[in-house]
């Protein structure tokens, strides 16, 4: 298993993400989910994962509310009430893209 697959589960992990949202969230297969392959969209989510936990690194200063942001329902339009990490966990990247640059845009606020 890849440094940065194992990185990502370990994030999903502290993010309260169920195995089967890790799962859609990463596009990994339940019968192989350790691949030795990551195929482009793969690390492509993986380095969403990766980078989304970084920014909030930079704008929240507890731990808990780093790991707690992704899990908690947002009153935020964007959101529309659901969790960050109800809307990745679709697998829709589209949606994955929008998360992580809304999560982004937050660093500049």
């Amino acid at each position: 298993m890849s440094t940065g697959l194992s990185d990502a589960l370990r994030v999903l992990v502290q993010w309260q993400s169920t195995p089967n949202q890790a799962l859609a969230i990463l596009q990994l297969d339940p019968d192989l989910p350790f691949p030795e392959v990551l195929s482009e969209e793969q690390c492509e989510r993986m380095t969403f994962v990766l980078n989304i936990h970084s920014d909030l690194g930079t704008i929240f200063d507890a731990p808990e509310d780093r790991s707690g942001y992704m899990s908690s329902p947002h009153d935020d339009p964007y959101y529309e009430g659901k969790s960050p990490l109800e809307l990745i966990s679709t697998g829709d990247l589209t949606v994955f893209e929008r998360v992580c640059w809304h999560i982004d845009a937050m660093r500049v606020l």
